[in-house]
């Protein structure tokens, strides 16, 4: 299967083909109106000093080989969805590949990504982004600025709602400060929040004066997930944008920053399934996985799940 020649291609060198794709899915290079369109993103705006180390397989390519190997037949039943994954076709998905990134390089990659979201978004197909640092969510957000109103929903250990970091204010630590700004951007609701991360009471207390709703791990765990994805408004698009570190290190261990006492597998399945519940996705977004962190491929598996569970709600949608 191939991606049409009238939907939106990609100018020459702004995507970068992989060996492998995610789930063995078609490669792609075009947009198609209606599908899932998954991409990878390695680096973003890095920091001047080191913080997230280089791994000698980047984080899209292990999550793209660890699940593919997982779950090598994408036809079979899915008892998740009491069906195949992407139901006998409903869904359209395809393997953009990664974007054009390099480490020394903090504007172009920025402005590829944004380039790459804004043009899957304008075919009509709902980006997929799999990271990266957090700092890649910074474009992949403001390649989804400008269309209908955006309802934000975080799954995170930590805010991000510092200004800057040594100056820097579009690394890693700054990414929802940085979505507050987006003039698309209407609510946002933050869930895992828990221990000590870069935030000040300074951060706290501006976020809650944004109107961010802060949902630590236990508040979710009291009311039940059902309850947090039931505030989230339902009259604009839902952007989902997870972190790594949101999960407990006891099943995702491959992170930058180890929080024990994160959200399990289950529950976060159920909070993203919740979430898409009578809502219109706007785009996903995974990050901060470290694969040199991983342990027996665990963290990659758990990745590749996840993205596995957005598609299949995708494809019964409606």
């Amino acid at each position: 299967m191939n991606a049409a020649s009238d939907n939106r291609s990609f100018p020459s060198g702004l995507l970068v083909s992989r060996p492998r794709t995610f789930l063995g899915l078609p490669a792609a290079a075009a947009a198609v109106d209606g599908s899932a369109a998954i991409f990878g993103a390695v680096h973003g705006t890095a920091y001047a000093m080191p913080t997230v180390r280089e791994d000698a397989e980047s984080g899209p390519d292990a999550v793209r080989r660890a699940i593919t190997e997982t779950s090598v037949h994408i036809d079979h039943w899915d008892f998740d969805f009491d069906g195949p994954l992407l139901n006998d076709g409903v869904l359209q998905a395809f393997d953009l590949g990664d974007v054009s990134t390099r480490p020394d390089d903090d504007a172009g990659n920025r402005e590829n990504i944004e380039a790459v979201t804004r043009a899957v978004r304008e075919a009509g197909a709902v980006p997929i982004l799999i990271g990266g640092d957090d700092s890649v969510a910074i474009p992949f957000m403001r390649g989804l600025d400008g269309g209908e109103k955006l309802d934000i929903l975080q799954i995170d250990a930590h805010i991000d709602w510092r200004d800057d970091i040594a100056g820097e204010r579009l690394g890693y630590s700054s990414t929802m400060r940085r979505a507050s700004e987006l003039a698309s951007v209407v609510s946002m609701t933050q869930v895992g929040i828990r221990a000590v991360g870069s935030a000040r009471r300074a951060e706290v207390e501006t976020a809650r004066a944004w109107g961010s709703r802060l949902v630590t791990v236990d508040e979710a765990r009291r009311i039940g997930v059902e309850a947090v994805a039931a505030a989230l408004p339902r009259d604009g698009s839902l952007l989902i944008h997870v972190d790594c570190d949101s999960m407990d290190p006891g099943i995702c261990p491959g992170v930058n920053a180890l929080s024990p006492g994160g959200f399990a597998f289950h529950e976060m399945t159920a909070l993203i399934a919740a979430a898409l519940r009578g809502r219109k996705l706007a785009g996903f977004s995974i990050v901060e996985f470290q694969p040199a962190a991983d342990v027996n491929d665990m963290s990659a598996a758990i990745v590749g799940r996840l993205v596995s569970h957005v598609l299949g709600h995708l494809a019964r949608r409606g």
